[in-house]
């Protein structure tokens, strides 16, 4: 707390609206899609779910495609670099910030796209990754067996807001630690499979039995 303080010495911090911090943009109802909307890869634009978002990253490796005219149906939800996407169903409070896209891409119902925003788009990542956004996030779902949260009640909810340098300087040190949580997570996992591997070797009685004859 106390590298906090330093950085907002002399700053003030605003809270204001998600609502007034970016436009909240989601499928309407009318314009969803069935399965006779999905084409094959090539044949449309990437269609971006909840299952897409691992570990708060995107990720295209599994990925689903809508039509051309189904894409171009609804303009307000065209995926761009830098909109961050929300999950409001299902798997509510899942967050990524759109780095890079492979390929033209929309959302499914169950998310929602921020777009041009208003401060950092990774400072605004950040916040709703953050456990007090998640847990007012949490508050606001529906009592029913799949849980959900409007986009009117996501732009009521209040989010700090310091200087932009603030914000920038915020990211860097985030930045920096998910980097490194990303290369503890492959080493464990190097790890891990060398360990099943010499388990496996070890207690091999195939092995074992071939050992005692030699």
């Amino acid at each position: 707390m106390k590298y906090i303080d330093e950085l907002l010495k002399g700053h003030e911090v605003v809270w204001k609206p998600l609502g007034e911090v970016c436009e909240i943009k989601g499928r309407i109802g009318f314009r969803g899609y069935t399965r006779n909307d999905l084409v094959e890869q090539g044949e449309g634009a990437i269609t971006l779910s909840p299952s897409n978002i691992i570990n708060q990253q995107l990720s295209f490796e599994n990925c689903s495609y809508i039509s051309w005219a189904k894409y171009e149906e609804s303009p307000e939800i065209k995926v761009e670099p830098y909109d961050v996407i929300f999950t409001k169903t299902a798997s509510v409070g899942k967050t990524a910030l759109v780095k890079t896209l492979p390929h033209e891409a929309t959302i499914n119902p169950q998310l929602v796209l921020l777009k041009r925003i208003k401060c950092k788009p990774a400072y605004l990542a950040y916040i709703l990754q953050n456990d007090s956004f998640q847990q007012s996030v949490k508050q606001l779902t529906g009592q029913g067996s799949v849980p959900n949260v409007s986009q009117s009640a996501l732009a009521k909810i209040l989010i700090p807001l310091p200087p932009l340098s603030v914000q920038e300087e915020i990211v860097r040190i985030l930045d920096k630690f998910t980097t490194l949580e990303a290369e503890l997570e492959a080493e464990l996992d190097c790890r891990k499979r060398q360990y099943e591997y010499y388990r496996n070797q070890l207690l091999s009685f195939d092995m074992l039995n071939r050992g005692g004859k030699g």
